[in-house]
């Protein structure tokens, strides 16, 4: 029984790698997927084109560089780890399921998706273990972070924003440790240097808004030369080598998984920019109102953190005022919790200001969620131990029951205060188009065959099925012309909202329910059109 209490969070890791791998290899194919791999073949072929440019001296492809806009936001550094593991994994998924090679190719990613939240899940608990010196509430708080629905869902696929996320909070780490080091006087050594620079750079990789991980690292230097009372030119000339080394080793690393700077570093600028005028203007209902990315309120970031963050961190962060006095105690939780803190109020301070455009509810600051983890769970713990534990328990049990009960679409979860409120009418739902596997399911042990199929992502629902029953596919939006009837169509994502079209009628739905509400969410429909 010692034993077991004593190594309960390595069992706990061994089963959650497990149950996670097998569950993010039997998830639908999200809308982005198919995006992803053609922002992987892009890259590769311009950096062939460039290579051949640079060392051979053949003719730049023109229509690659007018094409780089499409991608520019987005480097190669996730596919770098995932390509090769979807190289191994993609035969054994044909093998042992009904699937198409694109299809499996696809779905492998959410293994290593899924694997970079875990990663995550590790550094989540050294963070808390340099906060907080006790090891049953760094692992308990860990088990609540890796068993939150919303974020274990959108772990299953989600290859943008989760290793985004993950990579963020190894940054993170990383510069805890050296400020740490700082503080203890101890050697800064230019291969940590390195590493961190490296994973800085690769952050950027993954998303150049991971840009905005310099403003942490700033705010942890201003709290750390204020509480030591270092004249910031006095910092700069004894460490002016470590600094040089770490910015000149971002710009190299930077360039290395951004090919398309090759063609001009200065792309960078443009890259940032595009990425925060985002060109698509898409509504996401919010609280009852269609917000438009392009136009957005100051309240939309608050209100969606309101009904997606659990109530055990809501709760936490409320006492932050109660509790930062304790917390603040010593010089190292000065920067570790100051750094955190101060961060999830500028970064969503600054996207309100500059009127960033932001769509489907949390994916662009995501980032921030488990930051407000470490801050809620942190707060409540030096509030009361007795509450945090009670929430804790209650919280586990929560999140293990509804990752059950409404698999594979936990990333729609909200919160319990948020259900009492027509949560279908009110806000954004199932806008990643998962139910396009549970649909094509449907339509495989159905008598229906050799119909032609509407849908959007086509490449939600097509590789599921079997291509010599099902060979015509064509996109949703010809749903309302004079397509050759009968046809097929798979209403889902944003689709959803729609009333029926023209003699089409629901053959088949999708859905689940969540605990204590009222309604069942409606995440896809089958149309027979006639």
């Amino acid at each position: 029984m010692l034993i077991l209490k004593k190594n309960f969070l390595s069992i706990f890791l061994f089963l959650y790698l497990t149950i996670g791998s097998f569950a993010s290899i039997n998830t639908g194919i999200s809308f982005d997927e198919k995006y992803e791999e053609s922002n992987w073949k892009f890259n590769t072929t311009l950096s062939k084109d460039l290579t051949s440019h640079i060392f051979l001296n053949k003719t730049l492809d023109q229509n690659l560089q007018q094409e780089y806009k499409s991608y520019i936001g987005y480097g190669i550094g996730f596919q770098i780890v995932s390509q090769p593991i979807q190289f191994l994994l993609k035969d054994l998924l044909i093998k042992n399921k009904k699937i198409s090679s694109y299809g499996a190719h696809l779905v492998s990613k959410h293994f290593v998706v899924f694997l970079f939240f875990f990663i995550s899940g590790i550094f989540f608990y050294l963070i808390l273990k340099k906060i907080i010196k006790n090891k049953f509430f760094c692992s308990f708080s860990t088990i609540i972070y890796l068993l939150y629905p919303y974020l274990f869902g959108q772990a299953l696929f989600s290859p943008k924003d989760v290793p985004f996320m993950s990579v963020w909070l190894v940054c993170t780490y990383l510069c805890c440790n050296i400020f740490e080091k700082l503080l203890e006087e101890k050697k800064i050594t230019f291969s940590l240097i390195l590493i961190f620079s490296l994973i800085t750079s690769y952050l950027l990789s993954i998303r150049v808004a991971g840009v905005l991980i310099l403003i942490q690292y700033f705010l942890a230097l201003v709290i750390f030369l204020n509480i030591q009372k270092i004249n910031i030119f006095f910092f700069i000339k004894k460490f002016n080598l470590q600094i040089l080394v770490f910015f000149i080793s971002i710009i190299l690393f930077t360039l290395l998984f951004y090919p398309m700077f090759w063609l001009n570093p200065l792309l960078i600028f443009d890259a940032i920019n595009i990425m925060s005028q985002h060109f698509n203007n898409v509504c996401t209902n919010t609280l009852g109102t269609c917000m438009y990315s392009q136009n957005l309120p100051s309240t939309y970031i608050p209100i969606w953190l309101s009904v997606k963050l659990p109530l055990i961190i809501l709760i936490g962060l409320f006492f932050i005022p109660f509790t930062e006095k304790k917390i603040f105690e010593n010089k190292q939780n000065n920067i570790f919790f100051g750094s955190i803190l101060g961060i999830t109020i500028i970064i969503p301070l600054i996207l309100i200001f500059r009127k960033v455009h932001l769509y489907d509810e949390l994916r662009q600051v995501m980032f921030l969620i488990p930051l407000f983890f470490i801050l809620g769970l942190v707060s409540l713990y030096i509030f009361s131990k007795k509450i945090y534990y009670t929430l804790g328990i209650l919280s586990v049990s929560l999140f293990l029951y509804e990752n059950i009960k409404i698999n594979p679409y936990q990333y729609v979860w909200f919160n319990l205060p948020s259900r009492y409120m027509d949560l279908t009418k009110n806000f954004e739902l199932e806008y990643q188009g998962l139910s396009g596997k549970e649909i094509a399911k449907f339509l495989s042990t159905s008598s229906i065959k050799n119909l032609c199929i509407l849908a959007n992502p086509i490449h939600g629902v097509r590789p599921f099925l079997n291509p010599e029953d099902f060979k015509c596919f064509d996109i949703w939006q010809k749903i309302d012309t004079d397509y050759k009837r009968p046809f097929l169509a798979v209403q889902n994502v944003r689709n959803i909202k729609k009333g029926k079209p023209y003699k089409c009628e629901a053959i088949y739905e999708s859905g689940f329910k969540l605990l204590l509400h009222k309604k069942r969410f409606i995440t896809g429909k089958l149309l027979k059109c006639d």
